[in-house]
Formats: C-alpha cells, structure tokens, sequence
C-alpha cells in the first residue's frame, strides 16, 4: 500500500496493528476494517509460550506440593498423644484458662500520673501565687 500524499511504501504500526505509517511524511492512516481481521491471528493460532503443557504444570505442583508438605513437617516437632486427663483435671484447667492475667504495661500509667501532678502544681501555683 502506497502513501496517498508522498506516494511512499506504508509500514504496519508495531503497537497498533491498525494503522499503516508513513515514514517519509510522518502520517499515519487508518486500515479499513476487513485487512486488520484478517492480518490479526485467530483463537486456534494463538500460542502462549510461557505456559508448560498440562502434565508438566501437574508434575511441578505435585513437587511443590510435597516439598511444601516436608517443610511444614520439619518445623514441628512430632506430638505425642496426651493420656486422657481425669475429671477432677479437666475442671481445674478449665477454670484456670478462663483467669489468665494479663500483663500490662505500666509505663502508660506512671506518665498520666506525672500528668496529673504537672496539672495539680500548675493549679496551686495559679491560686497562691497570683
């Protein structure tokens, strides 16, 4: 196809297939409809190249798989199996999970009292020294 102004052999655009350029007089134009369909690849020509076939991608997660079941493995020590505790144990740790202390920090506590006093001085320095 011929550049309709310069008469220059038209290029197809890399980043848009539906435009021819021109080089020579820096135009781009339009391709009609029926050559940019049939210039496009169909479904069935489509290709992804970085997608492995199905028994390999099923092979590979099949390795993770395992490998992720090993890891998981290794950092748990293996439990043993507890005896059954008696009822009179069952009772106590029952009550014994529900009044855990929690630890608390106390820093929070020491600087609203310093607070505290900083707002009582300033108060008896403003009546008595007035």
């Amino acid at each position: 196809m011929k550049c309709p102004k310069c008469g220059e052999t038209l290029k197809q655009s890399k980043k848009n297939p539906e435009f021819m350029l021109c080089y020579n007089c820096k135009k781009k134009y339009r391709l009609p409809r029926k050559n940019v369909e049939a210039e496009q690849p169909s479904e069935e020509e489509k290709k992804y190249s970085n997608i492995p076939p199905k028994d390999v991608r099923e092979k590979r997660e099949a390795e993770m798989k395992r490998a992720y079941d090993d890891m998981l493995q290794a950092g748990e020590p293996k439990k043993k199996k507890k005896a059954k505790p008696k009822k009179a144990e069952v009772a106590n740790t029952y009550n014994d999970d529900l009044y855990e202390e929690e630890h608390v920090s106390i820093a929070p506590i020491i600087i609203l009292l310093i607070l505290i006093a900083v707002v009582i001085a300033a108060i008896v320095y403003m009546i008595f020294f007035r």
